[in-house]
């Protein structure tokens, strides 16, 4: 299976925001008291890029799946994205709403739900549009 370079791309920048913001931005705005606009985007972040990559690699994780496993293989790639896109959406949006502590302290916020949301949404858009593998 060949992942698309544009997959690739998006990964690799969406985690360097992550540690950008963890280790950089989050603490700057923060030491310098912006306005909550700022903060609320800094404090967002990690759940826009925890949608985008948990769905990023769920989706290749079943499409891999669907190579090995000879009673999936005429399973069509947009139910792929589809199941990819439940089970990484079934799990952030559960995190955020505190049925479950598996990603850590977790604290409930609208802004971060919101983030998730878009995260979710956006990649799913994405990977319809473009797709996910070249063969």
């Amino acid at each position: 299976m060949v992942i698309k370079k544009y997959v690739k791309h998006l990964f690799g920048i969406a985690f360097a925001i992550f540690i950008s913001n963890k280790f950089f931005l989050r603490p700057w705005v923060i030491e310098h008291d912006l306005p909550e606009l700022f903060q609320i985007v800094v404090f967002s972040i990690p759940n826009l890029i925890e949608a985008i990559l948990g769905t990023l690699v769920l989706t290749g994780i079943l499409l891999q799946l669907r190579q090995k496993l000879n009673k999936l293989e005429n399973t069509k790639e947009t139910t792929i994205y589809l199941i990819a896109s439940c089970i990484a959406a079934l799990y952030v949006i559960s995190q955020e709403l505190k049925f479950h502590n598996l990603g850590g302290n977790n604290i409930y916020d609208p802004y971060d739900l919101g983030a998730s949301i878009i995260g979710l949404l956006l990649t799913s858009m994405v990977i319809n549009k473009f797709g996910f593998t070249d063969y």
